[in-house]
């Protein structure tokens, strides 16, 4: 090297000798605050100052004994090796890490971010590099400080907006936006499982990755299932294709990805949903990358938990609004059959058993039963029935039920069932639940008007406060769970949303009242248990119904047999503010031998009962108008008379009515509409339940109904 050249006016004594040169630049070497090395082609250290040795912690003769490969993390040595190779065929002044996040390792393992600037040097026939390295360590660590608070501020945006508008396509697009802004991604994505089976599919993400979304869902979410079980972690972290499951890497490549994060939403156990974050390039994540996505998911989850429950609490809502009117309904239906049904009865017995109007009646007879089954079915959904709990060996009932079917459905439908041998028996009443189940067949059978498959199956299900925290509708426990799966026509969200109301049908026009559904929903939720249905069109509907299991509810006391009707002489105040439902009770009681008296109020019926002559018994309706309603009314005529009757009537469901105490006396309730045998029979029997003084004496007057020929109504 020459040394510099002096100009004419320059001061003398200001040029550096040249053999000064060598040991000013190894001062310049050594001296540098980065850290700075020389290394052959091949990547062997000929040369490392001072700061090399204190980044990377080795001595700077043991550098001299290493490769620069060494000083890169293992995992990303084979890329490194390929990049060094790569610019020692074309060597050229070129800095490295801006922008970007390069990683070398410490002796302890530790890693560093770094910058590079690679120099390339020829010193005779060997071909040299000389790498100045910076330590980005403080400077990463004040960008990951600003990312942070860049992060936290997107996070609390983003709570905000899932407060204030919890709508999930809009959330999850809004996570999708905040994913590629900060953690870079090249695609994000939403995705949750469909109901029904079937592919995965984004709610929401980048255009240009729906073509392999559904493959790549497909094997991450099994993955992530299982990472999350074993690792106890929601976050699924792929870095290298090489150690992720051959299902899953296949997926990526074929999608030209290359690194991903994903992470569960919680509260989306049945039908699981993720955040997913890919790259096209290799990427190494962070516990900040990590701690934000788990962030938006969990936000997310919230949300999706909101909504659920909001739209659980509105359909609880509108269901109970709609239980109320038809159990109004059904009272004051049940009264108008109770004239009909009692007119018609009586007319039955004056006609000559020959006369022609005999048919008609009975027709009209049979025609009130059938207004009478209907409100018992909207009694039913209203959750207002009487039920009859016991226990149910699920194996052999399911069994028996699959026979039925069998015969009831036709030769199109293909019945197959699955029920462990070791499950529990479930509480419910038997008769409910083979009506519950024969409709849910007949409308499985009728979405599958080419035939199909019925698939009946039993499990057990245990619930824990967790669990039921986020469902809501049941409490904590174990329940049977019938399942009912069909291959039909399925039901579109529209449809589904409505599945439950009462005369809500798509069926043709007299095939179908509507009320099936209704009456399985109130059968189950009156037994404890809880009822979903999931529905995709083309595909298919299952139905599960939860129920409790034996001892979850306590045992229903059993009313004693009714013996056989008679009437008698005694005398009954009749309390009714229906009066021709009154008229009808006066004139059976009347037909039965009875002296009866008449109220249509309480008012009129406490100085009925204020007469010198007590009644022998009150058979009053327990919704009266007025102040004073009949259970009221009866306690008063007991505390006059203690040894007077009482008998409740009512068109209301027993669960409507404030009978609690009074049934646990042994006082009873009949129903309306009702038949002349039934209120013969239970005014007896509350005659002849009073105190033994008070019945003794009218035991001679008792005398047999008059065999008569009668419908069933």
């Amino acid at each position: 090297m020459k040394p510099p050249s002096r100009n004419q006016g320059d001061a003398p004594g200001t040029s550096l000798p040249t053999a000064a040169l060598p040991e000013l630049f190894e001062q310049i070497f050594s001296t540098a605050a980065d850290a700075m090395l020389v290394a052959d082609a091949q990547g062997r250290i000929l040369l490392a100052n001072g700061q090399c040795s204190t980044l990377f912690g080795y001595s700077g003769e043991a550098l001299q004994r290493m490769r620069v490969d060494e000083l890169v993390p293992t995992r990303l040595r084979e890329v490194h090796v390929q990049h060094r190779q790569q610019y020692a065929g074309s060597p050229s002044p070129r800095p490295m890490g801006i922008g970007t996040t390069l990683l070398a390792q410490h002796r302890d393992g530790s890693e560093i971010p770094v910058e590079i600037s690679l120099s390339p040097l020829k010193v005779g026939a060997m071909q040299l590099v000389c790498a100045n390295i910076r330590n980005m360590s403080e400077f990463r660590r004040a960008q990951q400080a600003i990312a942070r608070a860049g992060r936290a501020d997107a996070i609390a945006e983003f709570g905000r907006l899932a407060l204030n508008a919890p709508e999930s396509p809009n959330l999850a697009r809004h996570a999708c936006e905040l994913i590629s802004t900060h953690l870079g991604a090249s695609r994000a994505a939403v995705a949750r499982q469909p109901e029904a089976g079937g592919p995965p599919a984004a709610e929401s993400g980048h255009e240009d990755f729906a073509s392999g979304t559904a493959r790549v869902l497909s094997a991450l979410m099994p993955a992530l299932a299982e990472a999350s079980d074993t690792a106890n972690d929601m976050a699924l972290l792929i870095e290298d294709l090489d150690h992720a499951p051959a299902l899953l890497r296949n997926a990526m490549q074929a999608s030209g990805l290359q690194s991903a994060i994903a992470c569960l939403i919680p509260g989306s156990t049945e039908r699981p949903a993720l955040l997913l974050a890919c790259h096209t390039q290799a990427r190494t994540f962070t516990r900040e990358d990590s701690n934000f996505l788990k962030a938006l998911a969990n936000t997310l989850g919230a949300a999706y938990q909101r909504r659920l429950a909001e739209e659980k609490l509105f359909q609880s809502q509108r269901l109970e609004a709609l239980g109320q009117l038809t159990g109004g309904v059904a009272h004051d239906f049940n009264n108008l059959l109770t004239v009909v049904s009692g007119n018609l009865q009586m007319l039955e017995e004056r006609a000559e058993a020959e006369a022609a109007e005999r048919p008609l009646i009975r027709s009209a007879l049979r025609a009130a039963s059938r207004g009478a089954d209907l409100t018992r079915k909207l009694l039913a959904f209203a959750r207002r029935q009487t039920l009859q709990p016991r226990a149910i060996e699920i194996k052999a009932w399911l069994e028996s039920l699959a026979e039925i079917l069998a015969r009831t459905l036709g030769p199109n439908i293909q019945i197959s069932t699955h029920c462990p041998p070791d499950l529990a028996a479930a509480r419910a009443d038997p008769a409910m639940l083979d009506t519950a189940m024969l409709n849910l067949a007949v409308n499985a059978r009728d979405a599958m008007p080419g035939g199909g498959q019925l698939r009946l199956e039993a499990s057990m299900l245990h619930l824990d406060k967790q669990r039921v925290m986020r469902g809501g509708e049941l409490e904590p426990g174990t329940y049977v769970v019938l399942a009912v799966q069909d291959n039909g026509l399925g039901m579109t969200p529209e449809v589904l949303a409505r599945a439950f109301e009462p005369f809500f049908t798509t069926k043709e026009h007299g095939k179908g009242s509507g009320l099936g559904l209704s009456l399985v929903y109130g059968f189950v939720r009156q037994t404890g248990g809880h009822i979903d249905v999931a529905s995709t069109p083309r595909v298919g509907t299952t139905i599960r119904l939860y129920l409790p299991t034996v001892g979850a509810l306590s045992d229903t006391p059993r009313i004693a047999p009714i013996g056989a009707a008679e009437g008698g002489s005694e005398t009954i105040l009749v309390v009714e503010d229906d009066e021709e439902v009154r008229k009808v009770a006066t004139q059976f009681l009347t037909r039965l031998g009875y002296s009866v008296l008449e109220s249509g109020d309480a008012h009129h019926a406490r100085a009925l009962l204020a007469q010198p002559t007590t009644p022998d018994l009150i058979f009053t309706d327990v919704v009266l108008k007025g102040p004073t309603n009949g259970v009221e009314l009866a306690r008063e005529a007991v505390q006059q008379c203690p040894d007077i009757g009482v008998l409740f009537t009512s068109g209301y469901s027993p669960h409507d009515l404030p009978l609690d105490s009074e049934i646990s006396r042994g006082l009873e309730l009949l129903g309306k509409p009702y038949r002349f045998e039934q209120l013969a029979r239970m005014i007896r029997r509350a005659l002849d339940t009073r105190p033994q003084a008070a019945t003794s004496s009218r035991r001679a007057s008792l005398r047999p109904i008059t065999d008569r020929s009668r419908s069933i109504s």
